[in-house]
């Protein structure tokens, strides 16, 4: 019985620490320097959604990715947008046809959007982007424009899947409370493990 609480307190031990260092982690990718201008691609990762409308985190991402699309046009550059996300069990339409009528809405070109809509996790999202991406502009650079919480799995994924890329959090890392937190600190071991 001893054995087994020490074994237990060692388990409780390792997960709060791995919970804490994910945090600090996120923070700190929170507050290093922005990503420079200059990107042929922003490229906007699909959330959740209301009906065929985005969501409050997806619109975030959006809306992120809108200052980031004028920031770089001010700078002289034409960055096309990337909106990836499949359709969900319970949605009506894929995630980046309603993300590119939200862009469109806003006054970005049609014709500077482009639509991956197979994707149904982050690790997709980058593998199934870096593809179109390469074969449209080999040698792209990118900005991938996610939530908070997120940047440290999305920046994960777009390394494995060769993307060059850096990421942008569209709002802070506790934005969204612990629960996600603390789901994206789980997803983000099972990434490193391979499971997904």
């Amino acid at each position: 019985m001893h054995a087994l609480l020490i074994v237990a307190v060692l388990l409780c031990g390792c997960a709060l620490l791995w919970l804490l260092g994910f945090l600090g982690f996120a923070l700190l990718h929170r507050h290093r320097r922005p990503a420079p201008v200059g990107s042929d691609y922003l490229v906007v990762l699909g959330a959740a959604l209301e009906g065929c409308e985005p969501g409050p985190t997806l619109a975030a991402r959006l809306d992120a990715a809108l200052e980031r699309f004028a920031a770089e046009e001010a700078a002289g550059y034409a960055p096309l947008v990337l909106v990836t996300g499949g359709k969900g069990p319970h949605e009506r339409c894929t995630e980046a046809a309603a993300m590119a009528r939200y862009l469109v809405a806003r006054g970005v070109p049609a014709e500077r959007i482009r639509r991956e809509e197979r994707a149904v996790n982050t690790t997709e999202n980058l593998r199934f982007s870096a593809g179109l991406m390469a074969a449209e502009r080999p040698g792209y650079r990118c900005t991938v424009v996610t939530s908070g919480f997120h940047t440290v799995r999305s920046a994960l994924a777009a390394r494995r899947a060769g993307a060059t890329a850096e990421v942008l959090g569209a709002d802070g890392p506790l934005a969204h409370g612990p629960y996600l937190l603390l789901r994206e600190a789980v997803g983000t071991a099972l990434a490193l493990l391979g499971r997904i």
